[in-house]
């Protein structure tokens, strides 16, 4: 997750990560749920 947030913060680009691991979710600028297969914001 170091590399990935390095290479955003460096090159402007966005990143789409999937996890179920909500430490990893809280370094996200946004984040979204899937719940009973929909989406929440």
């Amino acid at each position: 997750m170091d590399l990935i947030a390095r290479l955003v913060a460096d090159t402007g680009m966005a990143a789409l990560v999937a996890t179920h691991d909500p430490a990893l979710a809280e370094r996200a600028n946004r984040v979204l749920r899937i719940h009973d297969g929909r989406l929440d914001g």
